[in-house]
Order: C-alpha cells, then structure tokens, then sequence
C-alpha cells in the first residue's frame, strides 16, 4: 500500500472529508497560516516516542492535521484541539475533476463530482 493518495480520516472525525498523502497538494492547518505543503507523512501532527532527560521513552499522540516545518516542530501543542482541518486545494480538486486517472474514481463518486463541479463553477463566477 502507497502513502501517496488517500482519504484523510482523521479529518473525518472533525466532520470534514478530504484527501491526504504526499502527492496531495495542501495548505498548513495553523488557522493563520498559508504556508503550501503536501499531507504526507512528514507533515503530519501523529504519535511521536521521544526520550526524556533521564533516558525514559515517553509516548506523545498527536492530533492528526497536517502542518509547516514551522508549525509542526511546535509538537502537538494543546491549541490543536480546537483546529479544525483545512479543506482541499482548489488545484487538487480540479486535478480530481480532469486527471484521465481519476475517472474510475469519478464514474464511482457522481454526487462528490457534482458538488465539486458547482462548487468550482461558483468559485468562477465570483
């Protein structure tokens, strides 16, 4: 199994739906932030072992979002909790919408299309 390209469900639990992976373009989940990143791995908030001073390993869940350099080296700060994941990128969803390899994915997902079809038609028209 690839790390490439897949649904994000832990954004699923904060009642959004979105695509993680390190071939998904993304924005870093930091409220403030724009910072452009992809959602693989390497920037993901997740469970981290680390040893203390005393050489103890202790054991640190992270919250799942994905995050800059920047913001990730913060660790899993307590603010996390109330951030709320980032939706998709207009250039990624318009990849799943044209892509000739994501046609199977369109044929099976008609209503997500339609969405995102209007949705991008109405981002058009502003």
């Amino acid at each position: 199994m690839g790390y490439s390209v897949y649904e994000d469900r832990d954004a699923h639990d904060h009642g959004v739906s979105r695509w993680a992976g390190y071939g998904v373009p993304a924005v870093c989940d930091w409220p403030t932030c724009s910072t452009e990143i992809n959602r693989g791995l390497g920037f993901k908030c997740e469970r981290r072992y680390m040893e203390t001073e005393d050489g103890e390993e202790i054991e640190e869940d992270g919250c799942g979002l994905y995050f800059c350099i920047e913001h990730l080296a913060l660790g899993c700060v307590p603010e996390h909790d109330g951030f709320t994941p980032k939706p998709d990128t207009a250039e990624w969803e318009q990849w799943m919408l044209t892509d000739e390899s994501w046609e199977p994915w369109r044929q099976e997902h008609p209503e997500v299309v339609a969405q995102l079809r209007q949705r991008h038609d109405l981002e058009k028209a502003s």
